[in-house]
């Protein structure tokens, strides 16, 4: 490398450098050829051929060629013999069905050199048995070849040999003892213990000091890792530039347009379709536009992206995954979807290697999702890994309770919800499970006394209790929780300033009450209804008041201008996603709040007599055209953004499996869209008071009666004029039609 290096100077115009020379002659060579440790030329240096007696003649001469014994023959004295004839009776003696003329082609695409044809020949003609699955003693790698050359042209007698290390069909490249193996048995066999991870594994790299790194070790090693100029990341050094080193995400490559997205940027050539392909499209999940399978995109556009069978349809283009032998690619690696599945088997299994019968289930899920790879980056992820490595090792038993001792986490939430959407574990209420967690801990910080008592009946047998009855085994919304949330920090801020001024809540008086309410508290509304129901259990001073907060009914200004316009356009513009245009006008249209919305089920739209009608409330709603066919296709696109398909009953499915969208991700998504949903909610419900009457409107939209009596009072609706209107159309429809 040196030499080469100072021969490069030499051309790019250095002149103070010398070149090299030839220790003997001095001269400058044209090719530099070693001598022990010291330059030469190949006219100096050259190791003479050895002499050895002619098998023919008898003198010393050079060997020019040997015959299939390996015998020597000068130049004078060798023939080659041809042998061809020979080997074809060989071949046509194990399998009738091939021509001499098969036999020397395929000798042919073996070996393209004469002398190796003739090793291969020599080779099969003194051990026949080497054709009939005992191709792994070959004595030359050539006759391996010979052997594929021949099956592939129809000799189905010829036997393609197996590895005789681990026994799968795999090309047989490495020599091992007398017999030739594969690539991961040689591997495996040179293997030494890794003095970093302490694993047996093929060493890629050796110290100063003699010990052993295998691959991954060294590759994460401080002195095979610098700073990227590109990315500015320690990453493995893949090359250097004049800026300095690059990884191999930064490496220099020429940009080209991709085929497939139209993207300008660094990518490769697509070896199917011989196309530039960049790198976010190398690995894109898609579902074919062609067949409706989904895998890698091989081809087409994003619009209508093709898999690897459209195209190209021909089997023997594609190789396949050695795993599954199914997936079509273009590599005998395993496939993406095998990939997931040995990625899950190592990380569900226990000490033991045996994996749970919940785990194994959600294993069988996660490998049949609509896009593996999401589930590979998914599982990659450190908190990922770290939290179902806890799980496994310190839980035997996959239960809700085994859950519930691990430490809380979003992560630990949303694998529980994927547990349970495969059906591994029971539903349950999460959210009123968390609450009674909350309660439980607020109530442990207290000591035993009054205190403790009046917030536990407080909470459990005042809120909790109604709010039970009110869900009937229903899942509670995040309002529902949130108001009983609000409530318990109410009543135990209240308790604990009581504490600070050394009274308890039996001992409290009027003007105590009047004090902390007049400080400004966080929720005084609240705060006033526990001392209310204290007082009424006995747990306060009789007499003791608080005052309540009511509503006083609509305020503010309804811009129905506003309103109809943000309809209007949901209306008709195809450009915003069909939920999001649902929605809205669920809120524009019909007063429903996002809390009301995402808990619309699939069952709240039905069909009858060619009208689309959505229940609300008790009466059901005809939607109105283009609405009714905006829902149709909301139901038959819903999708969620989860890794495991899993909807549910829900008409807008959220992130986590098997739960409706959150509504404060329903607001944002409607405020992105133009829809405010107080302000339009106020609008509507102004709009609909006016026509119809509070028990029509209660029915219908699902509010309370005193809600719809309160904003018919303030637009100023009369719900005679609706009657008097119904009447007319009755007696319209019985008055019999006039004889003309």
């Amino acid at each position: 490398m040196v030499g080469k290096l100072l021969f490069a100077l030499k051309r790019a115009g250095a002149e103070q450098l010398a070149a090299p020379v030839c220790r003997l002659c001095g001269r400058e060579p044209r090719v530099l050829t070693f001598a022990g440790r010291e330059w030469g030329c190949s006219v100096c240096v050259a190791t003479p051929s050895p002499r050895v007696a002619c098998t023919q003649c008898g003198q010393d001469r050079e060997v020019h060629g040997r015959d299939r014994h390996g015998h020597p023959y000068c130049q004078r004295c060798f023939v080659e013999d041809d042998l061809t004839a020979a080997l074809a009776q060989v071949v046509i003696g194990i399998d009738s069905a091939v021509t001499p003329e098969a036999v020397t082609e395929a000798l042919k695409r073996a070996d393209q050199r004469p002398v190796g044809r003739r090793q291969i020949t020599a080779a099969v003609i003194e051990h026949p048995e080497l054709l009939t699955g005992e191709g792994a003693s070959a004595p030359v790698q050539g006759v391996l070849r010979f052997i594929e050359e021949l099956h592939a042209a129809g000799a189905r007698a010829v036997v393609i040999p197996p590895c005789p290390a681990c026994g799968r069909h795999k090309p047989l490249r490495q020599p091992l003892g007398a017999v030739r193996v594969c690539g991961y048995c040689a591997a495996k066999a040179q293997s030494c213990l890794c003095s970093r991870c302490g694993k047996t594994k093929p060493i890629n790299h050796r110290n100063e000091d003699g010990t052993a790194l295998c691959e991954p070790c060294w590759s994460g090693d401080p002195r095979n890792r610098q700073i990227c100029v590109g990315c500015g990341n320690r990453r493995r050094v893949y090359g250097r530039t004049d800026a300095g080193p690059v990884c191999l995400q930064c490496r220099p490559r020429p940009e080209r347009t991709c085929s497939i997205c139209g993207r300008t940027g660094r990518g490769t050539i697509s070896r199917a379709t011989s196309k530039p392909l960049c790198d976010l499209c190398k690995g894109r999940w898609i579902v074919c536009s062609g067949c409706g399978d989904s895998g890698i995109v091989r081809g087409g556009t994003l619009k209508e992206p093709l898999c690897a069978r459209c195209v190209n349809p021909d089997p023997d283009f594609w190789k396949r995954c050695h795993v599954c032998n199914t997936t079509w690619q273009l590599t005998t690696a395993p496939c993406t979807r095998c990939s997931l599945d040995a990625r899950l088997r190592k990380v569900f299994a226990n000490d033991n290697g045996t994996i749970a019968p919940e785990l194994d289930l959600l294993r069988e899920r996660l490998v049949q999702v609509d896009h593996p790879n999401y589930a590979i980056t998914w599982l990659r992820k450190a908190n990922v890994q770290a939290t179902i490595t806890a799980l496994v090792r310190e839980q035997p038993d996959i239960t809700h309770t085994a859950l519930d001792a691990m430490p809380p986490n979003k992560t630990l939430d949303h694998f529980r919800s994927m547990l349970v959407s495969v059906g591994a574990l029971a539903f349950r209420d999460e959210g009123l499970v968390r609450l009674e967690r909350e309660v439980n801990e607020t109530i442990a910080g207290y000591a035993a006394g009054e205190h403790p008592r009046a917030l536990r009946g407080f909470i459990d047998w005042h809120l909790l209790r109604r709010l039970r009855g009110r869900l009937k085994d229903q899942p509670a919304s995040i309002q529902q929780i949130l108001n009983v949330r609000t409530h318990l920090v109410a009543a135990n801020a209240f308790l604990r300033w009581l504490e600070s001024q050394g009274k308890t809540l039996s001992s409290c008086t009027q003007a105590e009450v009047d004090r902390y309410l007049s400080s400004a508290p966080s929720y005084p509304k609240h705060c006033s209804a526990f001392v209310r129901w204290a007082v009424l259990r006995r747990y306060a001073r009789a007499g003791t008041k608080a005052p309540a907060t009511r509503w006083t009914g609509p305020a503010g200004p309804h811009d129905q201008d506003e309103r109809w316009s943000v309809a209007r356009k949901l209306l008709h513009d195809e450009t915003i996603p069909a939920a999001d245009r649902v929605a809205g006008l669920l809120v524009l249209l019909y007063a429903q709040t996002a809390s009301t919305i995402n808990r619309l089920t699939t069952d709240r739209v039905t069909q009858k007599d060619g009208h689309v009608l959505l229940s609300l409330g008790a009466r059901p709603i005809q939607l109105p055209a283009p609405l009714d066919s905006l829902m149709l296709n909301l139901l038959a696109s819903r999708a969620a953004n989860t890794l495991i398909r899993h909807e549910g009953d829900w008409l807008f499915p959220g992130r986590s499996a098997g739960r409706p969208i959150h509504d404060s991700q329903l607001h944002r998504r409607m405020n992105a869209i133009g829809v405010k949903s107080r302000q339009a909610r106020g609008a509507a419900l102004f709009a609909l008071a006016q026509q119809l009457p509070a028990g029509q409107l209660a029915k219908m939209l699902g509010v309370h009666v005193s809600v719809a009596v309160t904003w018919q009072r303030a637009s100023g609706g009369d719900w005679m004029a609706y009657a008097a209107s119904v009447a007319a159309r009755s007696a319209a429809r019985a008055r019999p039609p006039e004889d003309s």
